[in-house]
């Protein structure tokens, strides 16, 4: 499958519009280097780039000022269900 959005700029823009501390998933699955310059380019040192696997858990107990999927990630159905009750820890 040919990825038609690379190099256009959307993680850049999406990096760019999430609210301060955001949690950023990554379309990586255990590469975030690449997601982690790029926000350190961007000046966006307060974003906290994850993996998918973060929301199988790693939202339990805390409360976020937002989450951010890459537009690129490809969620399992469990970590969308899960993100589903994680955005209700966003305030």
């Amino acid at each position: 499958m040919i990825d038609t959005d690379r190099g256009t700029g959307r993680t850049t823009k999406q990096m760019k519009d999430a609210p301060i501390g955001a949690i950023y998933v990554s379309c990586h699955a255990s590469a975030t280097n690449y997601d982690r310059c790029l926000a350190h380019k961007l000046k966006r040192t307060d974003l906290k780039v994850v993996e998918p696997s973060w929301l199988d858990h790693g939202w339990y107990g805390k409360i976020l000022t937002g989450i951010v999927i890459d537009h690129a990630a490809h969620l399992t159905e469990r970590q969308q269900d899960s993100l589903l009750v994680a955005l209700t820890r966003v305030r």
